[in-house]
């Protein structure tokens, strides 16, 4: 029998299963409207083919999750010329300094000094022709390691100064002069020029040694040879300033036998002469604040105030004793290792703070000797045929010359040693050392020239030294660093600058270091810089970036940038500019 009539209560639920249902059984129009949700959509069960090739979604959003759209989603072409792309402030920023550093490290790696850009310019400074030096200020450039400075130096360091002076010679010719010793009387002094920015110097002085005795004819029952007495030394800090001169004279060693001896050219500045056989004494050695070259022995005799530090020479050698050797505050006496003013027997005494050693005493007394002076030793004694007498060592204030008795007396004959000197007002840190026999004081001093300052027996002595040192320290210059022109392919109105720059002392931003570009090559407007980190990990090369508007210069395309340095030292490695 035929069924007429299905009714929904006859269907039992789950009685009609899909292996029931023919394909494209249901169709759209069998569908109620609500039939099909999304909840009855699995995921992925709607691909790209399941779609319209036209789409409207102008009334929707799409929310995309972040990173979802990459490069490699796009088409290679993009047309986005009808549409206004906004990026945060700081994007571009960032991206532009990338691209400067780029362009900088190519520069570096590829030894390119300007790297040029189709808007703009990286200049690594590997020499100065990316810049116009008619037009800068103080900009000095370190070739060396390829930076511009604003510093009196070209590393941003302390500069050393190490003046050295012999009797005829010096070290440094940046500073110094030499001194002249052509005849006795007629030499001059050495000079040294206190560079600018050096507020002390170092003064070391090693005195001049004294000349032995050649022989003993006169006394055949001691034949023994005897020496000079050694230079003493001296050393103090000087306050000085810029340009100030300073005169310097390294003592000439006494010389042997009755001839003037350790005159140095300067008159009445010497050791005392020797007579017969004997020993002169050394010479004047100090650093003084005027030229006491020229002046005679009255004129000298006031001038204790202008030295400010001087060695004492050792006395020269007599017939029967060594000379006594410089000072100390005070020169040993001839024959022995005493400091004292007073004469021992015939041989001189040293020279003291303000006065000179007393001459030795004579036998008879018309043999006796001269005293010392400021600045000069004692003649020897009258002589007697091939006595030999030695003649006192200047300083400071020079020894007393030695003396003649008659064979079984007292029979040093010997000069005594000139004083040291480090009293002047403006000296810190003064000190001396005294000779010992024939060595040399201050031997032990780091900056001790061998072959200086030591007696010897039968010949002459060696000469004094003179070192002045100093520290100049490296401060900042006001600087200016102005790029040649760049020519842009439109009249820009935006550009953006990049700062390779290396601290020294510790700069602010915008006043120490001041960026401005130009479109004109004249007009120039300040681009307000920011520190965005180090080129690379904790180098110490930083990159500032800054921008500047430049569309209220007058128009033009010749593109400039210019950095302006002041108070604090800084090294600019290179720069990079763009333009829009």
């Amino acid at each position: 029998m035929a069924i007429t009539k299905t009714t929904t209560k006859a269907i039992k639920d789950a009685s009609v299963e899909e292996a029931n249902i023919n394909n494209c059984a249901a169709t759209n129009t069998k569908l109620g409207a609500d039939a099909v949700t999304s909840a009855k959509i699995n995921n992925g069960t709607v691909v790209g083919d399941d779609l319209a090739s036209t789409l409207d979604l102008s009334s929707k959003s799409i929310n995309l999750a972040s990173g979802a759209v990459t490069a490699d989603s796009l088409a290679s072409t993009l047309d986005l010329s009808s549409k206004t792309l906004t990026l945060p402030d700081t994007a571009f920023e960032k991206q532009y300094a990338n691209i400067g550093l780029l362009g900088f490290k190519m520069a570096v790696n590829e030894s390119l000094t300007v790297f040029n850009l189709v808007d703009g310019v990286v200049d690594e400074f590997n020499d100065e022709s990316g810049t116009d030096e008619a037009e800068g200020s103080n900009d000095l450039y370190n070739s060396t390691d390829d930076y511009y400075i604003n510093s009196t130096q070209p590393d941003g360091q302390s500069l050393a100064f190490s003046a050295g002076f012999s009797m005829t010679a010096i070290t440094e010719p940046d500073t110094s002069t030499a001194g002249t010793n052509p005849t006795q009387g007629s030499g001059t002094f050495g000079s040294f020029t206190v560079p600018t920015g050096v507020t002390a110097v170092d003064i070391k002085v090693w005195g001049a040694g004294g000349g032995g005795a050649t022989g003993n004819t006169y006394y055949p029952g001691n034949p023994t040879t005897w020496s000079g007495g050694g230079g003493g030394y001296a050393e103090g800090t000087l306050a000085v300033s810029g340009s100030q001169v300073l005169y310097v004279n390294a003592g000439e060693a006494g010389t042997v036998g009755p001839q003037p001896g350790s005159y140095n050219g300067r008159g009445f500045m010497r050791g005392g002469c020797a007579t017969g056989e004997g020993g002169g004494g050394g010479g004047f050695s100090g650093v003084v604040g005027e030229d006491l070259g020229p002046l005679p022995q009255p004129d000298l005799l006031t001038k204790a105030p202008s030295v400010y530090v001087a060695a004492g020479s050792g006395g020269g050698g007599g017939a029967c004793a060594n000379g006594g050797a410089g000072g100390g505050l005070t020169g040993d006496v001839g024959g022995q290792t005493t400091e004292q003013t007073s004469a021992n027997g015939a041989g001189g005494g040293g020279g003291g703070q303000t006065q000179g050693g007393q001459g030795g005493s004579g036998n008879p007394a018309s043999y006796g000797a001269e005293t010392g002076y400021l600045f000069t030793g004692g003649i020897a004694g009258n002589p007697t045929p091939s006595a030999g007498l030695g003649g006192g060592g200047s300083g400071f204030y020079g020894g007393g010359g030695g003396a003649y008795r008659i064979p079984g007396e007292n029979l040093s004959m010997s000069g005594g040693g000139g004083s040291s000197y480090y009293g002047h007002p403006q000296i810190t840190s003064g000190s001396t050392e005294e000779g010992a026999a024939c060595e040399a004081g201050g031997v032990a001093i780091p900056q001790y020239v061998a072959c200086t300052s030591e007696g010897a027996p039968q010949v002459s002595g060696e000469d004094g030294y003179v070192l002045i040192s100093a520290c100049q320290a490296a401060t900042a210059t006001s600087t200016t660093i102005i790029s040649d022109t760049f020519t842009s392919t439109t009249v820009p109105t935006t550009s953006r600058i990049v700062v390779f720059e290396e601290n020294i002392d510790t700069p602010t931003l915008n006043t120490d270091i001041i960026a401005s570009v130009s479109r004109d090559g004249t007009n120039f407007t300040n681009a307000t810089l920011s520190d965005s980190g180090y080129v690379t990990g904790s180098s110490g090369q930083r990159i500032l970036t800054g921008q500047a508007d430049i569309s209220g210069q007058p128009s033009g395309q010749s593109m400039r940038w210019k950095l302006q340095l002041a108070n604090n030292q800084v090294k600019i490695h290179g720069v990079s500019l763009s333009w829009a």
